[in-house]
C-alpha cells in the first residue's frame, strides 16, 4: 500500500509541474523584404533593338533599401530605376544572335532577367562599325568625347546622322571617323543616363553615357584661425577639387547672414561660417577674433620640427615659518644649477604653511589640499600630509632631497613630449591677457592652467642656510584658470590634430591683494593631456615661463 500512495504522489507531482509551465509566446519577427517582377522567362528583341521596361513589386519594403539595375553587357544601357526598370537595347549589327542579361536586386535579393536579342541579316550589316566603347561613364564634372567608327569604302561619301536624346549632352564636330560630343556637369543629386544615335544608310548604332549625380563634397577654410579685431581673413570654397569661391555664397552661422569675402570681423570671440553652392552646403569653419589689443603670438622658430624639450612642473610646498623647508630649497637650487637638470623643469613656489605669511594665498592652500587627495609620495606610498614636499607634475611627490629630486625628474622627464606650448602675455588695465599657441605631434585634448606668479619678495626665512632663502621668486599668488581641491588641470584649451597648432587669446579679471607687487609678476602656462598611466588623468605635458610684456617661443631641444 505504502508504494501505491507513493505513486500516487510521484502521478500527482508530475501533474502539477505540467500545469505550472507557462506557454512560450512566440517571438514576432519582421518579415524580410521581397521583390518580384511582372516579366517571367526570356525577353526576346528584334534585331533593331529598342526600349524595355520591366515593372517590379517590393513586399515589406525597408525604408534604408533602394532598387537598383546593372548590365554588364556593352550593347544594353541607358538603365534607370523608377516604378519600373527601364533600358535600351542598340540595333544587332551582326548575323550572330546575341544573349545578355539585367540584374535587379533590392538588398541582399536579386533577380536576373535574360535579354536575347536576334541577328541582322541585312546586307549592310558590317558597312558601319563603331569602334569606341558602346558604354562609357563620366563623372559628375562631365567632360568631352569621342564616338569613333568605320564606313566600308563603296558607299556614298555623306556624314552619318548623330542625335543625343538628352539637352545636357550635346554633339559636337562630325566626320567620316568620329564624332565628338560633350557632357555637361551635373548639378543634381541624382544619377542620370543618355544615349547618343548614330545612323548611316538605314544602319542605326547606339551609344550610351552614364553620368554620376552632384558631389554634396564642399569644403570651406580660412587664411587664418586666429585674427585681432579689424583684421580682414579670406575664405576659399573648395567643390569636387574645383576652386568655387567665386561662385559660393558665404554666410555667418547662428544669424545666416551673407558676408563678404574678405571679411573684416569687429567683435571679439569665436565666429564660424558655412558655404552653400550647387546645393550643397560645407561644414563649419571657425575663427577666433581677439582684441586688437591682443599680444602678438610669437613666431615658430623651426616650423617643421616636432622635437620638442619638456620642461615638467615642480611645485614646492613650502613656508618662511618651515625651519626644514630651506632642505627642499637647497635641493631645487642644485637641480637649476645642473648642467643635466637645468632646462627640464620650471618651478613654482607655493607657500601654504601659514596664513600670516607675505608669501601665503589662498590659491596656495588650495594647491596643498588637491595634491593630499590625489598625490602619493614615491618612496612612502603615504599622501602628502607634510612640509616641505615637492609635488612634480600633477600626479606626483617626493621628499627634500636633492637625490630624490634628481630621482624624480628622471623618472618622470619624458625624452620625447607631445606638444609645447608658446605664449605672449600682457596686463592691460585690469585684465591678463595672453596669447597662446600649442603645437602637438600627435592629435589630442589638451588643457591649459594659468598661474600667476611674483617675484622679489623679501621675507625672512626660518632656518636659513644662505642669505638668497630670504629673497623669494616665483611665489604662487593666483590661478585665473581656476583651482580646486579636485581639479588644477584648467580650461578645455582644445584638440590639437596631429602637426598641427592651435592657437587662442585668453583674457581674464587681473586679482591683486594689497600686499602683492604688479610689476613683480609674470605667468607659467601649464599644458596637459590624458594619460593612459594615471587611468586617463590630466598629465602635465610641459610648461612655460613668461613675464608680462614678454613672449616665449616653443621649446625645441638645443
Amino acid at each position: 500500500m505504502k508504494r501505491l500512495y507513493t505513486l500516487f504522489a510521484l502521478v500527482a507531482l508530475l501533474l502539477a509541474s505540467c500545469t505550472e509551465q507557462k506557454a512560450i509566446e512566440p517571438i514576432e519577427q519582421t518579415p524580410p523584404p521581397r521583390l518580384s517582377v511582372d516579366i517571367t522567362g526570356i525577353i526576346t528583341m528584334e534585331a533593331a533593338g529598342g526600349d524595355v521596361s520591366i515593372p517590379y513589386t517590393i513586399t515589406d519594403p525597408q525604408e534604408d533599401m533602394t532598387v537598383e539595375a546593372a548590365s554588364e553587357q556593352d550593347w544594353i544601357g541607358n538603365i534607370s530605376v523608377g516604378e519600373s526598370v527601364t533600358f535600351s537595347v542598340d540595333t544587332n549589327h551582326t548575323a550572330e544572335q546575341r544573349v545578355g542579361t539585367v540584374v535587379i536586386s533590392y538588398g541582399a535579393e536579386s533577380i536576373t532577367i535574360a535579354i536575347q536579342q536576334e541577328g541582322n541579316t541585312g546586307s549592310n550589316s558590317e558597312s558601319f562599325v563603331i569602334t569606341s566603347e558602346r558604354k562609357v561613364s563620366y563623372s559628375s564634372k562631365g567632360g568631352e568625347g569621342v564616338i569613333t567608327y568605320t564606313i566600308e569604302d563603296g558607299y556614298n561619301t555623306s556624314l552619318p546622322a548623330v542625335t543625343s536624346n538628352k539637352e545636357w549632352l550635346t554633339i559636337g564636330n562630325i566626320s567620316s571617323t568620329e564624332a565628338a560630343f560633350t557632357v555637361a556637369r551635373n548639378t543634381t543629386t541624382e544619377k542620370r543616363n543618355a544615349k547618343i544615335t548614330i545612323s548611316y544608310l538605314g544602319t542605326v548604332l547606339t551609344v550610351f553615357v552614364d553620368q554620376e549625380a552632384a558631389s554634396t563634397d564642399l569644403t570651406l577654410s580660412v587664411d587664418k584661425a586666429c585674427v585681432k579685431s579689424g583684421e580682414a581673413v579670406t575664405f576659399t570654397v573648395i567643390y569636387e577639387d574645383e576652386d568655387v569661391t567665386d561662385k559660393a555664397t558665404i554666410y555667418a552661422n547662428y544669424t545666416n547672414e551673407v558676408v563678404s569675402n574678405p571679411f573684416t570681423p569687429t567683435e571679439s570671440g569665436d565666429h564660424s561660417f558655412y558655404a552653400k553652392y550647387n546645393g550643397a552646403k560645407s561644414k563649419l569653419c571657425s575663427i577666433a577674433v581677439v582684441p586688437a589689443y591682443a599680444p602678438e603670438f610669437p613666431e615658430d622658430s623651426a616650423p617643421e620640427s616636432f622635437d620638442f624639450n619638456q620642461r615638467m612642473l615642480l611645485v614646492d610646498h613650502t613656508g618662511v615659518g618651515c625651519g626644514y623647508c630651506p632642505y627642499m630649497k637647497e635641493a631645487i637650487k642644485s637641480a637649476e644649477e645642473s648642467a643635466n637638470y637645468k632646462d627640464k623643469f620650471n618651478v613654482v613656489y607655493s607657500y601654504s604653511f601659514s596664513s600670516s605669511e607675505v608669501c601665503y594665498s589662498s590659491t596656495a592652500k588650495t594647491l596643498f589640499y588637491y595634491y593630499q587627495n590625489v598625490c602619493q609620495t614615491n618612496t612612502t606610498g603615504m599622501y602628502l600630509t607634510g612640509y616641505p614636499s615637492l609635488t612634480s607634475n600633477y600626479n606626483h611627490n617626493t621628499a627634500a632631497n636633492y637625490n630624490m629630486v634628481t630621482n624624480q625628474i628622471d623618472a618622470l622627464w619624458e625624452e620625447n613630449p607631445t606638444a609645447s606650448i608658446a605664449l605672449a602675455a600682457k596686463l592691460e588695465g585690469d585684465k591678463i591677457v595672453v596669447s597662446a599657441s600649442v603645437k602637438s605631434s600627435v592629435s589630442q585634448d589638451i588643457k591649459l592652467s594659468l598661474w600667476m606668479l611674483e617675484d622679489d619678495i623679501y621675507a625672512s626665512q626660518s632656518n636659513a642656510t644662505a642669505s638668497w632663502m630670504h629673497n623669494h621668486h616665483s611665489v604662487l599668488r593666483d590661478a585665473p584658470t581656476g583651482v580646486t581641491k579636485s581639479d588644477i588641470s584648467g580650461i578645455n584649451f582644445g584638440y590639437v590634430e596631429a602637426g598641427t597648432t592651435l592657437s587662442r587669446v585668453l583674457e581674464f579679471d587681473l586679482f591683486l591683494a594689497s600686499s602683492w607687487v604688479r610689476n613683480n609678476m609674470k605667468v607659467i602656462a601649464i599644458i596637459s593631456a590624458p594619460s593612459q598611466k594615471y587611468d586617463n588623468k590630466y598629465e602635465v605635458v610641459t610648461t612655460a615661463m613668461c613675464d608680462f610684456g614678454a613672449s616665449v617661443g616653443f621649446d625645441y631641444k638645443k
